[in-house]
């Protein structure tokens, strides 16, 4: 994905929900002047004509670079080619006759034509609209390292014949998530090193205070929990017998896309091994993107509301509750697992251990991040969901993991995409066995503890 436009959007896949979601105007912000050409000195004022010469009304045509910022996911910036072939009649009204989408990504590579629009009108002020047949964002160009289907239309604004910008809507076809408050921009192919934008000025990110003061963390459900802009939900589970006296690990549990709370806590056998382990479990809810429920596995920290969720539970619940700072854990299903990985890469300083669960890992590490150990479940060759392979995205985050220094348990329960009774023994031993900074890492050169299955191995 091509990222660092010059309006100040920063970030690899990146992750906009708060973007604007309506077409650019004409705006000071941006030269549509053109260059001017000097006066002549010499020329005779009696005869010369004052009038200014009217500008010639800019024409798209050859290869632009365009990102296009998914509204739904905060800074998940998608690239694309376009090639426009435009033309304008002898009465100055402009024709775009054909223009080719196409995937690419940071290091030039393009896809195949993906779809192409024709005999598009463009009004006296450069108004345009694309509306583009349903087309696949191809495996090796997406986010998801997995087919997605997309439907959309482009309603934009020609302001120079570099730069084009304005507003995307449509639908996320594979995930069933509407593209509301997503954007676009272009710049010439050629210029694109310099930064492609994705959006009009004025689009830029807000950063998501921490909060400053904690409200109380009750046991249950709370609804009315104020991270970031909006209220959010999470359920508290305190074990057996908690009263205080001791320091006591806490785990963060996310829910897949298009799920929630009830049926992550109601996964077979998570509450009672949490339970019996001496666990803390809080589990948020994710917004709503685009018509479903989904964490942002991808925006910087700084603006991802995600993130600031977890960074104000973790630190409301230090507060109030006698939390271990060695034994803060994650694990998640899904897109949750997804976020895990998100957490891993960016909140390794927190973060002891993590569990994910048919997960992946879609950003980059983070300033300063360190290796942290690492349980990999997944569930074979039908861990299939929303037309994603999961077995992949595991393969993937096993490579990246140990790649960069992590210790790493891989256990295919072949059980597809979903979680059973069987898994939460094992995931809350290795947590419990994997404090944050253990020097001597207790599984190294010996069997696995029994509660872990034959299909769990070590990644060498």
């Amino acid at each position: 994905m091509l990222v660092g436009d010059s309006w100040g959007v920063e970030m690899k896949y990146l992750a906009l929900l708060l973007v604007l979601g309506f077409g650019c105007s004409k705006s000071e912000d941006v030269d549509v002047e053109g260059d001017q050409t000097p006066a002549d000195d010499t020329a005779d004022p009696a005869t010369e004509d004052t009038a200014a010469p009217e500008e010639d009304a800019p024409l798209l045509n050859g290869l632009y670079s365009s990102g296009f910022l998914v509204g739904p996911v905060a800074g998940l910036i998608v690239g694309l080619q376009l090639e426009f072939e435009m033309v304008e009649d002898d009465e100055g009204n402009r024709l775009i006759e054909q223009v080719i989408l196409r995937a690419a990504n940071d290091e030039g590579e393009v896809s195949e034509d993906l779809a192409v629009a024709t005999n598009i009108a463009v009004d006296g002020d450069g108004n345009m609209s694309v509306d583009w047949p349903i087309f696949t964002l191809p495996a090796a160009f997406s986010p998801t390292s997995g087919d997605v289907d997309i439907k959309s239309i482009m309603n934009g604004q020609i302001r120079s014949e570099d730069f084009v910008c304005g507003e995307v809507t449509g639908e996320i076809v594979s995930f069933e998530m509407d593209l509301a408050g997503s954007t676009f921009g272009t710049t010439r192919w050629e210029n694109r090193i310099l930064g492609t934008p994705s959006g009009c000025p004025g689009a830029e990110l807000e950063e998501v205070e921490r909060l400053a003061d904690c409200p109380i963390m009750e046991e249950g459900r709370t609804t009315d929990f104020p991270s970031g802009p909006s209220l959010r939900e999470y359920e508290l589970r305190l074990p057996e017998g908690y009263d205080g006296s001791t320091p006591t690990p806490l785990v963060v549990v996310f829910h897949g896309i298009a799920s929630n709370i009830d049926a992550m806590l109601g996964a077979p056998n998570l509450l009672d091994e949490a339970s019996r382990t001496g666990h803390i479990v809080i589990a948020p809810q994710a917004l709503d993107r685009g018509g479903t429920a989904a964490w942002d596995p991808v925006g910087a920290p700084a603006y991802n509301l995600d993130i600031a969720l977890f960074d104000d539970m973790v630190s409301c619940m230090s507060e109030q509750y006698n939390i271990d700072p060695e034994r803060v854990h994650v694990t998640g299903m899904s897109l949750g697992g997804i976020f895990t990985g998100t957490l891993i890469a960016t909140r390794s300083d927190v973060i002891a251990s993590a569990a994910p669960f048919s997960g992946g890992i879609f950003r980059e590490k983070a300033d300063g991040w360190a290796p942290i150990p690492t349980l990999v479940s997944w569930g074979g060759e039908e861990d299939i969901h929303y037309g994603q392979d999961f077995e992949n995205l595991a393969t993937l985050m096993t490579e990246q993991l140990t790649g960069d220094g992590h210790f790493v348990i891989n256990c295919n329960h072949e059980l597809g995409h979903a979680l059973s009774a069987e898994v939460w023994p094992y995931a809350f031993r290795f947590l419990t066995d994997h404090p944050r900074g253990v020097e001597l890492l207790p599984y190294v050169g010996t069997e696995l503890p029994e509660e872990f299955p034959e299909y769990c191995s070590i990644v060498e």
